[in-house]
């Protein structure tokens, strides 16, 4: 069904060409008021006060009414439904074709004007009873409607059209007779057709009108037409306009909200427009501004003037050259040629000082180069496109260019090669235009190929781009290579900006903060970085968590520079990444100190970098695990990197440091990875005590998906690789985990292995290892009953953790504490206990450990009565851990769940958790949990 909306006169439904009736009152009113925001969300709120002219009744009248209107305007509209329900909200959902203002707004961006008022019936929304939206909505509307219509106007008096418009000028005068533009229309076109009397009758009348309604004079504008009527300068226009634009391109694709950017640059600002055009090398400047200047041509009646001014190339042009080209287009002859750069420039201002003209300049060097090319006058205007934003010159405004959408860079290759071959083999197409990054430049590299080689496979091209140190050689055919354009960008930069440049080649695509590219180049980061985003060879992409600006380089742009820093000394390099990662694991270091208490493996010490002040360190690290969150990326990033290159120490100090705290928000997967990626080359390089540590982090993510004898057998080999390396802390570290998760698995104490964590503890002589013991220790001995000894074992622990200051040992330590407290039949303690746990790890910011404690805390509930205050917080904890995926805290929470339901009389609920709980984690090897479940399911049945 073709269904067209129209709101530009008389509010009309069409269904196949026949009117669909809207019901009048307020069906009426809520359909204008989505169709004048088409596609956009329109709250209730906002429909509401529409509706009432914004007097609603009671909110609860109000929202049942809405929603009556709603039902009735759809029934009426039927097929021709677009009305859709949103969160909050209705829109309605038409595309271009099937709303006259859609299609009103279309025609003026292509500058079609006489099409876009052709659409207009009528007074907008005539027949539709709204106070509110004839004094909100209509005036805007018809603002829109006369300004097109004087852009209408302009574009045939340009024709030479003058004696056609009189007519209608006469009639548009007598509608808007305070709106000075018609009333200079009319004058011209009056004075263009030979009726000069008339045309200054027509200024006495608009000047005795302004002084009697408003007692002001005429505009500067008017004034200046009324003296060139007395002086006889009013003349038809000559049909030798000056266009020297290139043709415009039919393979344009996207960016039309970019054009339309453009475009309202040009209409809203006053004065003598400059706006520039810029963006990276190859991201279709030049191709994008010569659309624009079509676009725009309309404005300018009086001619367009072009340029290439070379900027990129190795011989910018001289602008006293250019001025001297355009100043023989503009009809001064050699002979009257001025000299020098300033007297040509003021010629040039003076010809085009009253004439309405374009000046584009394409690919300009710079401020320098562009500023004497200006025009001087309102009436004219300049379009530039260059690698720089140009920030520099006076009263520009600025439009960065990005690279194309992924759907328009794949419009864009299809255009080049068609369709049909495209639609053999979308993946190959997907993974093409993801090589090129939305480029045009490499679009158009990729397309020129494989148009001149119809049998070659589209996977066989998207295959060689693949390789990142060949992409830039596949990206390169005829006259056309990529990096060829990237190569005048790099070689203007500064010294110091150029190694910037090259080093960030060695992160490859990522965002980074300014101390990286400070630490990378050895220099004032925010300097060089603002150096390379006024060249438009890094982008900022917003802030990150800690509110510091990340900048990123475009894909094709990395692999550029990498390919620059390869050819740099190899001793620089490699000195210039050693930085990197040195600062990366200080900073780690001091991000997560508040964590490590957290952690089961110990810390080996570091040697500080001293590639960052320590002022700038301290700033960084303020937020401290807001700074790890901003870096996670580049975390994995240095590993890797430190992997390849062979430096495994660096490698494990960075991983156990940063993943302390990242483990709450790293991909548990990517996790396991680089742990087994670092243990894997550190056996490979003979380092065992490396090894055998990153074996444990390994097993510290596996043992969250549920515990099991494999599991438990890995925690044992660690303790023994531990042993045979002598390395007491991380030995103590793995018997304890062998002691608690055996207990955990078969429900037996495990007490002479947590003694000889313990003693291991001990030996090491670090604190917080022996208070880790102490806790499994005390565990122990209160699941064999000696409930007297494990307190004191968890009182010593506690002491030590206080003594420590590390609020979430403190909080795994009173989770212990609670839990053998609840074992022993004190339930008070248990959950006193839970609670400021509980509050520890919730001001620490650390949900799963608050999660172990919300479980503790309902059991405690539950066992002092409180069966509804225990189902909530069992609940709240099993949210959590389902969103971690944290299989063994899961099956715990089920449990305190089922639990709570069967106490509170829901015994088939509670059944129902238990049985699934069962049967969905019969793998996270937590015997108690079990145990718990099969007794709900025993005592339901009773």
């Amino acid at each position: 069904m073709n269904v067209e909306f129209r709101v530009l006169g008389p509010l009309e439904v069409l269904a196949d060409g026949e009117p669909v009736f809207v019901p009048a009152g307020r069906g009426r009113v809520l359909l204008a008021t989505l169709l004048l925001r088409p596609n956009q969300f329109v709250s209730v709120d906002e429909l509401i006060d529409r509706l009432w002219d914004g007097e609603p009744p009671t909110a609860d009248r109000a929202h049942k009414t809405l929603q009556t209107t709603v039902l009735r305007l759809r029934r009426a509209l039927g097929e021709a439904n677009r009305v859709r329900t949103t969160a909050g909200g209705y829109l309605v959902e038409v595309a271009p074709q099937e709303l006259d203002l859609l299609r009103f707004r279309e025609f003026v961006l292509e500058g079609d004007f006489a099409s876009a008022t052709e659409l207009w019936r009528g007074p907008a929304l005539a027949n539709v009873a709204s106070d509110a939206l004839h004094r909100e909505d209509v005036p805007r509307l018809e603002d829109e409607r006369v300004g097109v219509l004087e852009r209408r106007i302009d574009a045939d008096l340009s024709r030479g059209q003058a004696g056609q418009l009189v007519a209608e000028l006469s009639e548009l005068v007598r509608q808007h007779p305070l709106r000075e533009r018609f009333w200079a229309q009319r004058m011209t076109a009056l004075a263009r057709s030979g009726r000069q009397a008339e045309a200054l009758e027509s200024y006495r009348e608009i000047t005795a009108l302004l002084a009697e309604e408003l007692g002001v004079d005429p505009s500067p504008e008017l004034s200046r037409l009324h003296l060139a009527l007395l002086k006889g300068e009013v003349e038809a226009p000559d049909h030798k306009v000056i266009c020297q634009l290139p043709p415009d391109t039919s393979a344009f694709v996207g960016r039309e909200r970019l054009l339309h950017q453009v475009e309202e640059m040009f209409a809203t600002q006053g004065g003598v427009p400059v706006v520039v055009l810029s963006g990276a090398p190859g991201v279709g400047k030049s191709a994008f501004t010569i659309k624009a200047a079509h676009r725009l041509r309309d404005r300018f009646p009086d001619g367009q003037l072009f340029v290439r001014l070379n900027g990129a190339g190795s011989a910018p042009r001289d602008p006293a050259e250019v001025l001297g080209e355009l100043l023989l287009a503009l009809g001064v002859s050699v002979t009257g040629m001025p000299d020098g750069l300033e007297a040509r420039a003021a010629a040039f201002r003076a010809q085009l000082a009253d004439r309405a003209m374009l000046v584009v300049l394409d690919d300009a060097a710079g401020p320098e180069q562009v500023r004497p090319l200006l025009p001087g006058t309102a009436g004219c205007a300049t379009l530039i496109s260059s690698r720089q934003r140009l920030v520099q010159v006076e009263g520009t405004h600025g439009l960065r260019l990005p690279p194309l959408s992924d759907k328009d860079a794949s419009a864009l290759l299809e255009s080049v090669i068609g369709l049909s071959r495209a639609a053999t083999d979308r993946a190959a197409v997907r993974a093409i235009v993801g090589a090129c990054g939305g480029l045009p430049l490499a679009l158009r590299v990729v397309g020129a190929r494989l148009a001149a080689r119809e049998s070659l496979p589209l996977r066989s091209l998207a295959g060689r781009l693949s390789d990142e140190r060949r992409r830039l050689d596949e990206l390169a055919t005829g006259d056309l290579e990529v990096r060829a354009s990237f190569g005048p960008s790099y070689e203007a930069l500064p010294a110091d900006a150029a190694t910037a440049f090259r080093r960030l080649g060695l992160l490859g695509a990522t965002d980074v903060a300014a101390w990286t590219v400070g630490v990378l180049a050895g220099g004032d980061g925010e300097r060089l970085v603002e150096r390379l985003v006024e060249a438009n060879l890094v982008d900022e992409v917003g802030l990150d968590v800690t509110g510091e600006p990340r900048y990123r380089m475009h894909d094709l742009l990395a692999v550029y520079a990498a390919e620059l820093v390869r050819e740099e000394p190899p001793e620089e390099a490699t000195a210039a990444l050693r930085d990197y990662v040195d600062v990366m694991v200080t900073l780690a270091d001091d991000a997560a100190r508040d964590w490590f208490a957290a952690d089961d493996a110990p810390k080996r010490p570091i040697t500080r970098s001293r590639a960052l002040e320590v002022s700038e360190l301290d700033r960084l690290v303020e937020g401290r695990e807001k700074w790890l969150l901003a870096e996670q990326v580049n975390v994995d990033r240095a590993i890797m990197l430190c992997l390849n290159r062979g430096w495994v120490e660096s490698a494990e100090n960075l991983m156990h440091r940063a993943f302390v705290y990242l483990d709450c928000y790293h991909p548990h997967e990517r996790i396991l990875r680089v742990c087994e990626l670092v243990r894997d080359a550190a056996f490979a390089q003979g380092d065992e005590l490396i090894a055998w540590r990153s074996h444990l982090r390994l097993m510290s993510q596996v043992v969250t998906r549920g515990v099991n004898e494999e599991v438990i057998a890995e925690y044992a080999r660690c303790a023994d690789g531990f042993e045979a390396v002598g390395a007491q802390a991380e030995l103590a570290c793995a018997l304890g985990a062998v002691a608690y998760f055996t207990m955990l698995h078969t429900g037996q104490p495990q007490l002479a292995i947590a003694e000889r964590a313990v003693a291991a503890a001990r030996a090491s002589g670090l604190q917080l290892t022996q208070l880790s013991a102490l806790r499994e220790l005390g565990t122990m001995l209160g699941a064999e009953g000696r409930h007297t000894e494990s307190a004191r074992v968890l009182d010593e622990a506690l002491v030590i953790s206080r003594e420590t200051g590390e609020h979430n040992e403190i909080a795994s330590m009173l989770n212990r504490m609670g839990t053998a407290a609840l074992a022993s039949g004190d339930a008070g303690r248990a959950g006193a206990a839970a609670r400021e746990a509980l509050d520890l790890m919730t001001a620490f910011g650390d949900d799963r450990g608050a999660a172990y404690c919300r479980v503790l805390v309902s059991r405690a509930d539950l066992a002092q009565g409180d069966a509804h205050a225990a189902l909530v917080g069992a609940e709240k904890a099993l949210n959590v851990f389902e969103s971690l995926g944290e299989r063994r805290g899961t099956v715990r929470a089920l449990a305190a769940v089922a639990e709570a339901n069967l106490a509170l009389g829901l015994v088939g609920k509670g059944i129902d958790v238990a049985a699934a709980a069962l049967e969905d984690y019969a793998d996270a090897g937590d015997a108690d949990a079990e145990e718990r479940l099969r007794a709900v399911l025993e005592q339901a049945r009773r």
